[in-house]
């Protein structure tokens, strides 16, 4: 086909020359004649356009307008263009450099890339053909299957490159190879990949100029060529380095975005001076919860100032056995008053390492893990109390009565005073049994209605003779407008006359004052705001210590003295309030005094929820 073609043009090709070389071999001519030469040379329309834009017009005529690229128009923004110009224009002052008159912009340069122009579209489809083909030849069977339509691309590709070639400034095929080394075919390509068959290119090019043109004029647009497909090259170098640098950033930005909102703290360690290098959002927050640290960054500083002294040598421990063994792990690690599981790992990058630490919260695992334990020391404790209670009580009951029957009898005030002492104790026994096997085996609720003042009132009232309260005063602040509560109201009176005995006990060496406050208040519940009875109990007593705080609703335990209790009160008063779908808290300071605040549910919800239609 190529030779068939060029036997065909080679009359007219062989007049041309003869123009080419006569114009280039005449020294007498004028500048204005000599270019008139060199156009009609190259020129298969003999037409002479006026000016630039003018040349890239006839050349359209000349077949350039019958073929458009096929594909979707790229609109690039003004950004994207003054990118491409920017390096557009430090690539062409380096080839400038290279490749003088027949490159920098120019008279002599720009009827060079038109000739070039119009030799390739007048061999377009050849060209094409022949570039399809070798890429075929190149690519594998994976690459072929990613790229369907490699001809009709080449012919777009082609296309853009010759309207560049005859309109410097058209940069359309600048914008579609930088938007396909972003997300394109080429973005799937190595560059070394688009240097083969842009060198492909270059070859088959020079063929037909070759083949077209001969002596020096043929150089000039051989020199126009490599200039302009290096140009491309070049181009397609920055494009890639571009595209690699941006998603190389979007992968930064986004292993930065995940590791700085993840909800556990993270750090990066230098691994022997254990300086912190780097934290994530959630460790910095939990660095604040420390006062000690609210002036002080967290990066830069030492592993070993973030705890208390005692801790230093299982930190060193654990960053040594990490360095040694490349990760260690420790559970249940106490830090800001939660519990944590810190997993680390030593990680190497090149010839740097660092040790990454995440701290995993499992508080709720710690509680959960608590309340299962307290929950077999309750199943445990009931059932022991279930049979202390019956094995004593009936003994007990025994001994009452023979003590009952002999006092009738007794004239002797010494003897009947240690029989009455006798008794107090066998009732104190009996009460102490009756917490057991309620404890053990709580009744169910009866709950109602009630109004809590009136039961407030009425439990101040049994207790206002009793010599425990002896130099102690209430001070009872309540609610005019209290709504009325829905509970187990004899419940309540037996966990709120708990609650005043136990604050007595706190303020016995103290000028006591409880004081008893009952308010409506609303609470959060299932995303909504639920109306609520509040009864607290606050005292001027000794406090309770922090750390038996966590543990004062744990069956058996106390802080009074010995024979002072069992420690079942608070047991009792909780589960009976959880019982009323209620809920208790024990606030404490030391030396200030204690206030237990209850929550009750109000007969009014109550009433609401169940008229509500069952769905």
């Amino acid at each position: 086909m190529e030779q068939h073609s060029n036997s065909r043009r080679s009359p007219r090709s062989t007049e041309l020359n003869k123009r080419g070389t006569a114009a280039d071999k005449s020294t007498d001519a004028s500048e204005k004649s000599k270019t008139a030469s060199q156009k009609s040379a190259t020129d298969p329309s003999h037409k002479k356009p006026t000016s630039h834009r003018a040349g890239a017009g006839a050349a359209k005529k000349a077949g350039t307008d019958l073929r458009a690229p096929l594909d979707a128009p790229t609109q690039a923004t003004p950004e994207e263009l003054e990118s491409i110009r920017a390096q557009l224009h430090s690539i062409e002052m380096a080839l400038s450099a290279l490749f003088g008159a027949d490159y920098r912009r120019g008279p002599e340069s720009q009827r060079s890339r038109r000739a070039a122009a119009n030799i390739i579209d007048h061999h377009f489809d050849q060209i094409i053909a022949e570039w399809t083909a070798t890429i075929r030849g190149i690519l594998d069977e994976p690459a072929l299957l990613k790229s369907p339509h490699i001809r009709q691309s080449c012919a777009n590709a082609l296309i853009r490159f010759i309207e560049n070639l005859r309109d410097r400034d058209n940069l359309d095929s600048y914008v579609y190879l930088r938007r396909h080394c972003q997300e394109g075919m080429l973005s799937r390509w190595r560059p070394s990949k688009f240097n083969v068959l842009h060198i492909a290119l270059k070859q088959l090019i020079l063929k037909r100029v070759r083949a077209v043109i001969k002596g020096p004029r043929m150089e000039r647009v051989r020199e126009a060529v490599v200039a302009a497909i290096d140009e491309r090259r070049l181009m397609v170098s920055r494009f890639y380095i571009e595209s690699r640098e941006h998603a190389l950033r979007i992968s930064e930005e986004k292993y930065r975005t995940t590791i700085d909102h993840a909800p556990d703290p993270m750090y990066e360690i230098e691994p022997y001076t254990l300086i912190v290098q780097g934290a994530n959002a959630a460790a910095e927050a939990m660095y604040r919860i420390v006062k000690d640290h609210e002036d002080k960054p967290l990066v830069g500083r030492r592993l070993t100032e973030l705890g208390p002294p005692e801790d230093i040598p299982h930190i060193r421990s654990h960053v040594e056995k990490v360095v040694r063994d490349g990760s260690d792990q420790i559970r249940d690690w106490p830090e800001a008053g939660r519990y944590f599981d810190v997993n680390s790992a030593l990680i190497s990058f090149g010839k740097m390492q660092f040790v990454h630490m995440i701290l995993h919260d499992v508080t709720q695992r710690r509680e959960l893990l608590d309340e299962l334990l307290r929950t077999e020391r309750l199943a445990a404790a009931g059932t022991f109390a279930a049979g202390v209670a019956h094995e004593v009580n009936n003994p007990l009951g025994s001994i009452s009565s023979l003590v009952q029957s002999l006092l009738p009898e007794e004239t002797d005030l010494a003897r009947r005073t240690s029989l009455h002492t006798i008794l107090a104790q066998i009732t104190r026994i009996s009460t102490t049994l009756k917490d057991l096997v309620n404890f053990a085996r709580p009744s169910p609720s009866q709950r109602g209605r009630f109004d809590l003042n009136d039961q407030v009132r009425e439990t101040l009232r049994l207790v206002a003779y009793n010599s425990r309260f002896q130099g102690i005063s209430f001070e009872p602040q309540l609610a005019c407008d209290l709504k009325l509560a829905f509970a187990d109201s004899n419940e309540i009176q037996q966990v709120l006359i708990n609650l005043i005995f136990n604050a007595a006990d706190a303020s016995q060496h103290r000028s006591g004052i409880i004081r008893i406050v009952t308010e409506n208040t609303t609470k959060s519940d299932n995303g909504g705001q639920v109306k609520k009875v509040l009864m607290r109990v606050v005292d001027n007593g000794t406090g309770i210590q922090p750390e038996h705080l966590s543990r004062v609703f744990d069956p058996f335990f106390t802080t009074k003295p010995a024979g002072a209790g069992v420690g079942l009160g608070l047991s009792l008063c909780q589960r009976i309030i959880l019982a009323n779908f209620g809920t208790i808290r024990i606030d404490s300071e030391i030396g200030k005094g204690t206030a237990v605040t209850i929550c009750l549910p109000t007969y009014e919800v109550e009433a609401a929820a169940a008229d509500a239609p069952v769905s």
